[in-house]
């Protein structure tokens, strides 16, 4: 049986004060109304106002399920409500079942009751929070606590202050040893750039826990600024200020969103996407898994050691040229020659990086190389000339050497730039013999030419 409704609904009023008309002087003593003026007019604002009781439902110490509790929502608004749906959530949602088929319009003073049903097999404690959703433009969405443990928490909603939003929490007889789990999640904050959807914890006492959980699109003043050596960029910031000591607690998990159009333009995925925690004058990386996909947003789930100060991070690709040479730099029009190029990526993203040959400040060739984190990949460029003269040689804006073109059958002994060629990752240098030269032609002449001074020895 729900509770009894007043008859009547509540009136929300505004009063607005007409401005005097052209002429009455400002300041002027008020209107005497018996006298026939006219009296202020009295604008009332029209809106929908909901209202849920009870804020907690509890259910029965240990009850294995079936039980039942009723939860009541009420229109105290002066225009119609459109309570759109009541969600479960959290880690024990298959736990409680909901009996409504919304959406449902409730006219100014009209209720509904909403059976709620703990359903679980065995009498272990659970956790759950409804959201009750609706279009009251001051609270489209209420959150209502159910248990069957003595546990109960409190969320309050979301403040937003220009980048930051602000959500507090408070658990009130925390079971030691039992996961606690609180959605933190509000309409105002489902199109930020990174928001916490939900924080758990298990407390290793019993007691009462409140929290503070606030997010930021640039890092909060006291903090070092994050800086990664692989060049991840900060995408968030998310300070968790808490009563419970950081050694009494374990198994800290956040649900984190973020936003699609953060990784979209810059060659990264949601695979490069990950939370650090910052302690002991470093920045850490966190264990970090892509748990769905919406329209708008990424969703992730990530692991931590304890509550403090945390990052999300967006691993990028970053790329070094750490070896160029040009194999002969003296050669004739009739010959051609080799610039080696060898690239590393020490970022923590998978990328492409292009590699432009240039003649003389001129673009003449080009490969796109794609490489894994810590990976090196070569690019080989193979060049002729058709016209003598002397070329300087740059990779990207590496400049490489100085090559000197000679007419065909001019005699120019080539001359190594550089040293040995670039090898493959993982392989050994090929050595590369000068123009002209074979090695296996040079060893055979040796031993003819040692056969015979053997030979006139012997005359």
């Amino acid at each position: 049986m729900g509770p009894d409704w007043p008859s009547g609904a509540a009136t929300v009023l505004v009063l607005v004060l007409v401005a005097a008309a052209a002429g009455g002087s400002a300041g002027a003593p008020p209107t005497d109304v018996s006298r026939g003026a006219a009296t202020p007019d009295i604008q009332v604002r029209q809106q929908p106002d909901i209202q849920v009781r009870p804020q907690s439902l509890l259910f029965p110490n240990g009850t294995d399920g079936p039980a039942t509790r009723t939860l009541a929502v009420r229109n105290v608004g002066n225009a119609t409500l459109t309570v759109g749906g009541i969600d479960v959530v959290g880690p024990d949602r298959a736990a409680f079942e909901v009996a409504f088929d919304g959406p449902v319009a409730l006219d100014p003073g009209e209720g509904r009751n909403v059976t709620v049903s703990l359903t679980a097999a065995d009498a272990r404690s659970r956790f759950a929070m409804l959201h009750v959703l609706s279009d009251d433009p001051d609270e489209p969405q209420r959150n209502v606590w159910v248990t069957n443990s003595r546990t109960v928490a409190d969320v309050s909603p979301s403040r937003v202050l220009a980048e930051k939003t602000l959500v507090n929490a408070t658990v009130r007889n925390a079971e030691a040893n039992t996961t606690q789990s609180l959605n933190l999640s509000w309409p105002l904050t489902r199109d930020d750039r990174v928001a916490v959807d939900a924080l758990s914890f298990t407390p290793e006492r019993d007691g009462n826990v409140t929290l503070s959980v606030a997010t930021n699109a640039s890092r909060f003043g006291d903090v070092p600024a994050f800086t990664r050596a692989d060049g991840t960029e900060p995408a968030g910031f998310v300070r968790v200020e808490h009563t419970i000591a950081n050694e009494d607690v374990r198994n800290v998990t956040f649900a984190l969103r973020v936003r699609r159009d953060l990784l979209a333009g810059n060659g990264t995925g949601p695979e490069d996407v990950a939370l650090y925690r910052y302690g002991a004058g470093t920045w850490t990386e966190l264990p970090t898994r892509l748990v769905g996909e919406g329209d708008t947003h990424f969703f992730f789930e990530a692991s931590a050691p304890g509550l403090s100060d945390f990052a999300t991070g967006v691993k990028q690709a970053k790329f070094r040229i750490t070896d160029a040479v040009v194999t002969v730099t003296r050669i004739r029009t009739d010959e051609g020659t080799e610039v080696l190029v060898r690239v590393r990526n020490v970022g923590g993203a998978d990328g492409t990086y292009e590699v432009e040959l240039l003649l003389d400040e001129d673009v003449v060739d080009h490969r796109e190389l794609s490489v894994a984190p810590n990976g090196t990949r070569q690019a080989t460029f193979e060049r002729s000339f058709d016209t003598p003269g002397s070329y300087r040689i740059h990779v990207n804006d590496r400049f490489v050497g100085n090559v000197t073109v000679n007419p065909a059958g001019t005699a120019t002994p080539g001359t190594a730039g550089g040293g040995a060629t670039v090898p493959e990752t993982g392989t050994s240098p090929t050595s590369r013999s000068l123009p002209g030269f074979d090695l296996r032609t040079g060893v055979a002449a040796f031993v003819i030419s040692a056969l015979l001074f053997a030979l006139r020895r012997r005359r």
